[in-house]
């Protein structure tokens, strides 16, 4: 009896090792690539023109879109790539609806990006949440274009760059947002956001500076 005993516990002891090695080998992050790739984060009609849907503060649009076009234009002359995310909320989401005034509806042309941004050349990836990482193909491409580091702009910091960066960070990747590149409904706002994800270990820095880091590169 005392000889079972001691070979099912040992049974027991090689389940639960394998059981977790198999669950560290699911959690390991895959490794990244050397590249940095610029994703733009809901440059949508509905968020940054005065007559849109759900309007960040218009005084920081001007400099918010000049400063994004100089990281694009910075972009193509190494090539690296560069990444545009759009919201298309569907009609069934109703409470979401309403609290974003029906902004960037599916279909609708306050979804479709602002023309003032000059995305040709890029790739988009649309999503019903904040947090980009939602739609599976972005992880995907990052990972086919051998992305290590997202460089990260656009309206509402305090939502979808917030949620963005931690999933990205959770994944493994380097991320870095653009402080000028960033807009919300009043300053405080905007700054709080930069403030919290400064305090989460993603690194804040100005479209210059970024477009210097690329020519030491």
């Amino acid at each position: 009896m005392r000889l079972r005993v001691t070979r099912a516990a040992a049974w027991a002891a090689v389940c639960v090792l394998a059981f977790g090695v198999s669950a560290c080998i699911k959690e390991q992050l895959p490794i990244r690539g050397p590249r940095t790739a610029l994703v733009l984060l809901n440059y949508q009609g509905d968020y940054l023109r005065a007559d849109g849907r759900m309007p960040v503060a218009q005084d920081q649009v001007g400099g918010m879109i000049e400063a994004t076009n100089k990281m694009i234009a910075a972009m193509r002359r190494q090539p690296l790539p560069i990444i545009y995310t759009l919201n298309e909320f569907p009609p069934w989401q109703l409470v979401g609806n309403v609290e974003r005034n029906f902004a960037t509806m599916r279909f609708e042309s306050g979804a479709a990006l602002d023309q003032r941004i000059n995305y040709l050349g890029g790739v988009y990836f649309s999503t019903r949440h904040w947090d980009k990482f939602s739609n599976p193909q972005l992880d995907e491409h990052l990972q086919l274009t051998r992305v290590g580091r997202l460089v990260l702009a656009g309206p509402y910091p305090e939502r979808v760059i917030v949620d963005t960066a931690r999933e990205a960070k959770r994944r493994g990747y380097a991320v870095t947002v653009i402080s000028d590149a960033v807009a919300s409904s009043d300053a405080q706002r905007r700054d709080a956001a930069l403030q919290t994800l400064r305090g989460e270990g993603v690194e804040v820095m100005t479209s210059d500076q970024f477009i210097a880091s690329l020519g030491k590169k």
